[in-house]
């Protein structure tokens, strides 16, 4: 087997062996101690996590002494991935080996073939049709989160054999923040935003419905289902065929949430529900059902469709960012005071009161907060169809239209986000302390003040 000098990304059947990371002092030189081991931060437990390519980085054998693997995730041509492994070791004669992997990614391990390299001098010059390279067995690494796992091998090779090994991290790519979710192989240039697909019954007798929801941004990922009008009970999400997870209706009503990266009572998104249909299940069968209609698979954009100009600019500290008048920058006034650190989340819900003009009518507004984001909604049903704009601090910031549903209900909801996506308005303005209002005609039909915190 011929040895390539192609760049990673253009791997497929030939091995490329540049030996990474061996800088004078380098890779032998960092210990256990220094590395992410001493405080495994990944935010799921074990057996959740997907592969990504965040798990590209040095691993160390932390039994064994100044041993491990140097693992890359890569990226094909045909956007398929596949990952890469050096396995750094010694051999009877106590001097330095390598061994090379090449595998495929499966949910939370990646299973390699095994090769040594033999007979190649130090700095031998490339000879056509010389193959020094032989397949010796297999390789498997599982990870139980972000930070450690456990590597099997099975050879036919009279030092190595076969055995087992944990590891633990000691390097990641910089800037990355490995969640093992979806959101780690999120591309730069993707077209982010928010779809929805409808639920429809899928057989006779069965009089409910309900909704998928998908959102991504940079770096996070969100999948929601709801369901309505169903009897109460425990059901299960179909995606694609595969089980994702239960939810448990009650009163009629269930919800099941994901995140990438993981967030509080929403579980972990380890999978891609675009392009997939999306069933729910009871103990008889499918329930409700997508049927055709489908998220639409990841796309790109390559001209700056994505709001980079923003207003919530959290890393720049208060007063900064890009606002204008009464927006999230230098023009909402302390700016934005409230900022999280990576990882964390905060959200503020509050229903909307009734004024009396409008009997029946209810709403409720939510806004939160991450480290990357900042989003905010409004939704109002149990009123007439139209359109009913939006008031917030005496300004009209919206129109939300409100639409006859599936089961006759009335339902209308707008949806506000900084950075802007695709699927939503342009947030440029902080509703929190200020009056939020709907109106009908003129006439304030809800209202509330909004929250502080």
């Amino acid at each position: 087997m011929k040895l390539s000098n192609k760049p990673a990304r253009a791997f497929t059947l030939r091995l490329p062996l540049a030996l990474l990371l061996m800088s004078a002092g380098g890779i032998f030189a960092l210990s256990p101690a220094d590395s992410y081991a001493q405080g495994d931060s990944s935010p799921v437990s074990p057996n959740e996590i997907i592969v990504t390519r965040h798990f590209t980085g040095i691993w160390d054998q932390v039994d064994q002494q100044s041993q491990g693997i140097a693992l890359e995730v890569v990226e094909q041509f045909d956007d398929s991935r596949r990952a890469v492994a050096y396995w750094y070791t010694y051999g009877a004669d106590r001097r330095t080996a390598w061994y090379i992997a090449i595998g495929d990614l499966q949910e939370d391990r990646i299973a390699f073939d095994l090769y040594d390299s033999t007979d190649v001098g130090f700095m031998q010059e490339a000879s056509p049709g010389n193959d020094p390279v032989q397949s010796i067995g297999t390789m498997t690494m599982v990870f139980e989160s972000c930070n450690s796992g456990v590597v099997t091998y099975a050879t036919d090779h009279e030092e190595v054999g076969s055995g087992s090994f944990k590891i633990v991290r000691l390097t990641e790519v910089m800037n990355t923040h490995c969640s093992g979710g979806i959101s780690d192989d999120m591309h730069a240039d993707a077209r982010f935003g928010e779809q929805r697909v409808l639920l429809m019954p899928a057989r006779e007798g069965v009089e409910g419905s309900g909704s998928a929801r998908y959102e991504d941004f940079p770096g996070h990922s969100e999948f929601e289902i709801r369901v309505n009008n169903l009897p109460d009970g425990d059901y299960h999400l179909v995606v694609g065929g595969q089980e994702r997870g239960g939810l448990v209706v009650q009163q009629g009503r269930g919800e099941v949430e994901f995140a990438s990266p993981a967030e509080d009572g929403k579980w972990l998104l380890n999978f891609d529900p675009r392009g997939m249909q999306i069933e729910i299940h009871d103990g008889s069968g499918v329930v409700l059902s997508s049927f055709d209609d489908m998220l639409e698979e990841s796309g790109y954009h390559g001209d700056g469709q994505h709001d980079d100009d923003h207003n919530f600019d959290c890393g720049s500290g208060p007063g900064t960012g890009h606002g204008s008048g009464g927006g999230m920058g230098g023009g909402m006034g302390g700016g934005m005071a409230n900022c999280v650190d990576d990882g964390e989340f905060i959200e503020i819900g509050v229903d909307l009161e009734n004024t009396g003009v409008l009997a029946g009518a209810k709403g409720d507004a939510e806004w939160e907060m991450n480290s990357e984001r900042v989003k905010f909604s409004v939704e109002i049903e149990d009123i007439p169809v139209g359109s009913y704009p939006l008031v917030v601090g005496g300004s009209e910031v919206g129109m939300i239209n409100a639409i006859e549903m599936h089961d006759g209900d009335v339902y209308g909801h707008i949806k506000f986000m900084d950075p802007e996506a695709y699927g939503r308005e342009h947030l440029d303005f902080d509703p929190r302390g200020q009056k939020v209002e709907v109106l009908q005609g003129g006439i304030t039909i809800l209202e509330v003040i909004f929250p502080t915190d």
